[in-house]
This record gives structure tokens, C-alpha cells and sequence, in this order.
């Protein structure tokens, strides 16, 4: 189990990686990409059941995450629960 203050950490630097990308810096969002795609990706897995599907979504999910982060400050909420929110309408729409 993680400490609080360390998944606290985490997520700050999550939202930091954001507004960065909000800001352009590609960098950025390929670092919250490789620090979120695996937990995201696990989530899609068990709301879809079909890996291919999980593949396909993935990208749009991400693709939605960067247009929608672009001229914010901040992400609407904390970084994962904000990308993991799209995943699950994303999962929701493809049924």
C-alpha cells in the first residue's frame, strides 16, 4: 500500500507533467503518457474485456487528454482521475 504523502507527490507531479503540456511542451505529455498508460490501459482492459479494444481506446483517450489540456493552467482535477474519467466514458461509448 502507498503512503498518502507519497501518492500526494505523485499525483502533484502528474499534474505538473499537464500543465506543461498545456504549454506545449510535448516532453511533458509523453511523460504523463508513460506514467499513466499502464494503469489507464489496465482500467480500459477490465471495463472492455477485449484487449484489442483497450489498444484502440487507449489513443483516443489520449489524443482527447492533450486537445482538452491545451490553454489550461490545470488539469480540472488530479491528472489520473481526470484521464481515467475519459477512459471510462470512452469504455461507456464503445459498448
Amino acid at each position: 500500500m502507498t503512503d498518502p504523502a507519497t501518492r500526494e507527490s505523485r499525483e502533484q507531479d502528474l499534474d505538473a507533467l499537464l500543465v506543461r503540456a498545456a504549454m506545449g511542451d510535448c516532453d511533458a505529455f509523453v511523460e504523463f503518457y508513460d506514467a499513466t498508460a499502464p494503469r489507464i490501459y489496465a482500467v480500459l482492459l477490465s471495463l472492455t474485456g477485449v484487449a484489442g479494444t483497450a489498444d484502440t481506446l487507449l489513443e483516443g483517450i489520449y489524443v482527447e487528454a492533450w486537445e482538452r489540456m491545451r490553454g489550461r493552467t490545470a488539469p480540472p482535477c488530479p491528472g489520473f482521475e481526470w484521464v481515467s474519467s475519459i477512459a471510462h466514458r470512452h469504455a461507456r461509448a464503445h459498448r
